[in-house]
């Protein structure tokens, strides 16, 4: 669990948001969501694969980029 330390001039606002920023970077949102309903292993299978193909593409979009950017130069 993050925690920070409120400092002696500081707003609680300011406070409040460095600690939401220390738990978005822990994941514990995302976490708590993705724990929230069971998923099946097939459900879990099938998001996986997709996010790895969303990887994929996404790749080679930035290796076409960089081949056009080369061959206007």
């Amino acid at each position: 669990m993050p925690s920070i330390r409120v400092k002696d001039n500081e707003n609680f606002e300011v406070s409040l948001r460095r600690f939401k920023r220390l738990c978005e970077k822990a994941s514990i949102l995302a976490d708590l969501r993705r724990h929230e309903f069971y998923e099946k292993p097939t459900w879990k299978r099938k998001r996986k694969k997709a996010s790895a193909v969303k990887r994929y593409q996404k790749k080679l979009m930035r290796e076409q980029v960089a081949l056009e950017k080369d061959r206007r130069k």
